[in-house]
Parts: structure tokens; C-alpha cells; sequence
């Protein structure tokens, strides 16, 4: 019988996306078929132990689980615990950089919500320091790791069933309160569409292009980005970034916006010689996959729909991958590298540059 890996869990920051990873971590593995791994919350940190224990509590089905999970006050206690193999960064954006940074010295293993960090500069520092500490290290693009994602980029690169690409389009929208105060539309917490909603379209975009086989991973060529900014703060409200990617003909369209909501029945259309494949609603949680594929008569075609269940939040599958990783001895996952995280991250430093988006210079900093 093989032996089932369990890796220990610090989760950073108590708010929403927390809250799903740590109760995805608690679901049995074998829901999803998963045997070789398994997962173990150890501690959880927060700005006060009082709200970690709040957490533990609320999120904790059973009371002897919850018992050997240990509340902290503060992100370094957690960090110097021994019982924790991995960090879970899950703090607003602007942090995720000094959390991530300070979690990998203290000799952990993270897992980084996105966006990785404010920049690419940023992101090309982790990458340095996981190397030097020799720890694992991914940016937490959980899209990645769907079997809906994972499937699709089969039927297109390996199978070509609807033949060469032509254009790819990738949005996801939300219509976000008319708040100033709201992290989203507040600069000194990274807010604006592009790094939190365009991480999702922008991944869509890379797992199709920049992966194609004949692309060779190759960088797009040329970026191009247009974007409406708040009235109210300054951040972009809505965003397109045109890609170039011309060693396999492709022009890329990667939208995002604050404003509105993505159209229910096409967020991602790959569209192909043979026919289009679409994703509905949503994007950064996919479980539909339609494909049309053209007949012989204009405007009419033959679709094919595939449903791809989720038994709990999602979250688990890029969790089973650190845990093979890690188990493996790995410091970065083949499938979403630290070097795509840094594309994605100078991709939306272009777009900002293009368009005079600057955050303060307290979040965009590098340490020494």
C-alpha cells in the first residue's frame, strides 16, 4: 500500500479566501479521488488571537480537529512554529509580498494568494529567497489546478479538436460597490480590476498561448492595454490588454472590469479553425466546458457540453499539488511555475505603465 504524504498547514489572514482554503483543507481527499496525499491545518494567525480563535472555531466542523489547531496573534509566531511545513498567505494584496518574504526566511514553505505581489520586481525577489532558503514556493491561482482547466488545455494543444488557434478572448467581471474605501478601489491596498479579477483572464490567456506547444513558451510579443480609472480613487475600473503572440498566429483580448459582470454564457472563448471552446460563468471556478464545432452550413455548429462537479470550494486541487511538491522535494510546480507568475506580474506592470497606474510607493517597494 503507498504511503499517504500529510502536510501541515499555517493559514495567514482570517477573511474570505481563508476561510475557503482552510475548510477545502479539512475535506477527505478521497472525495476527489485523491489517495497519496492529505492536508492538516496546525495554525491559523490573525491580528489578534482572539479573531484566530473566532476562525478555528466558526470553520471547524469537529471539536477534536479544532483542538489541535493553534490560534496566534500575530504572523511571526505562527511562522516560528515548528509544526507548520507551509504557509498559506491569504492577506489583501498589498501584503502578500512582506508576508510571503518573511514566511520563506523563517524557513516555510508558501503558498501565495494572487496576485503574487504588487510587481514583477517583487515577484523576481521571492523567487530569489525561495532559492537561496531552498523552499517551496507558488503563487495561488487555483484556476490552474481545475480538471476542467487541465482537460481543456488537452483538447486543445494535444488533441486539436477545434485545430489551429486564431484569437483567444478572457474576461471575468464584477460589479463592485461604488466605494471608496472598499479594497478594491483603494490604491494603498493594490486595488482596481487588473490585479485582482485580470490574474484570472491573464492566466486563461497564458495557459492558452504562452503554453501552446509550438509557442515554446515564448513571451507575447507585444501588450497592449487601455483602461477606465475611478473617479473616486484613481484605480482601473475596467481594463484590456491586447497580446501578441506570433509564433503561433494568435492575437490574445484579456479583459477585466469593476463595472460590470461578465456575460454569463462566454468568459473564455478559444476560437480555432475547426470550432470555438467556451467556459462559462465563472472563470476562477470553472465547471461547464462547451465546444462548437462548425458544420458545413455558416453560422451553425455542433455542441458538445461537459460538466465538471466540484465536491467542495475548489481549493484543494492546487493544495494536493504543493503537497506532491513538497513531498517530492520540488521548490516550484511544473505546471504554474514561479517564472509564469513573473510574466503575469510584468504583463500588468506594462499595462499600469501604459497607463499612468501608479500604487504607493510603500506597497511597490523591494526590500533590500
Amino acid at each position: 500500500m503507498t504511503s499517504v504524504y500529510t502536510l501541515t498547514w499555517g493559514i495567514v489572514g482570517t477573511g474570505w479566501i481563508s476561510e475557503r482554503f482552510y475548510k477545502d483543507l479539512l475535506i477527505d481527499p478521497n472525495t476527489r479521488d485523491v489517495s497519496d496525499v492529505a492536508h492538516k491545518p496546525v495554525a491559523v494567525a490573525s491580528r489578534s488571537i482572539e479573531k484566530a480563535a473566532d476562525f478555528i472555531k466558526k470553520f471547524t466542523e469537529s471539536d477534536e480537529v479544532a483542538a489541535t489547531v493553534k490560534p496566534y496573534g500575530s504572523y511571526s509566531e505562527l511562522m516560528a512554529d515548528p509544526a507548520v511545513d507551509c504557509v498559506y498567505v491569504g492577506t489583501p494584496h498589498d501584503s502578500h509580498y512582506e508576508y510571503t518574504l518573511m514566511a520563506l526566511r523563517a524557513g516555510k514553505h508558501v503558498l501565495c494568494e494572487k496576485p503574487f505581489t504588487i510587481n514583477a520586481a517583487q515577484a523576481i525577489h521571492l523567487k530569489a529567497v525561495a532559492a537561496e532558503k531552498k523552499r517551496f514556493l507558488m503563487e495561488a491561482v487555483w484556476t490552474r489546478f481545475f480538471p476542467l482547466t487541465i482537460a481543456m488545455e488537452k483538447m486543445i494543444h494535444e488533441d486539436q479538436i477545434i485545430g489551429p488557434i486564431r484569437r483567444v478572448f478572457t474576461d471575468l467581471a464584477q460589479i463592485t460597490p461604488k466605494d471608496p474605501s472598499h479594497r478594491l478601489n483603494n490604491p494603498a491596498a493594490g486595488g482596481g480590476a487588473l490585479l485582482d479579477l485580470g490574474v484570472y483572464s491573464t492566466t486563461w490567456m497564458l495557459s492558452t498561448c504562452y503554453h501552446h506547444p509550438k509557442n515554446e513558451m515564448e513571451k507575447p510579443t507585444s501588450i497592449k492595454a487601455n483602461m477606465i480609472k475611478s473617479e473616486m480613487t484613481g484605480v482601473d475600473e475596467s481594463t484590456v490588454v491586447t497580446m501578441t503572440w506570433p509564433k503561433v498566429g494568435i492575437l490574445g483580448v484579456s479583459s477585466c472590469s469593476l463595472m460590470v459582470s461578465s456575460p454569463y454564457e462566454s468568459v473564455i472563448r478559444v476560437q480555432g479553425d475547426k470550432g470555438d471552446m467556451i467556459v462559462p460563468i465563472h472563470s476562477s471556478r470553472p465547471e461547464k466546458l462547451v465546444v462548437h464545432l462548425y458544420t458545413s452550413k455558416p453560422y451553425e455548429y455542433e455542441e458538445k457540453v461537459f460538466e465538471f462537479p466540484i465536491p467542495g470550494w475548489g481549493l484543494f486541487w492546487e493544495a494536493d499539488a504543493v503537497a506532491r511538491d513538497i513531498r517530492d522535494g520540488k521548490l516550484e510546480n511544473e505546471r504554474y511555475s514561479l517564472d509564469e507568475s513573473i510574466l503575469a506580474m510584468s504583463i500588468f506592470d506594462e499595462a499600469r505603465q501604459q497607463n499612468d497606474l501608479v500604487y504607493p510607493a510603500s506597497i511597490e517597494a523591494v526590500e533590500a
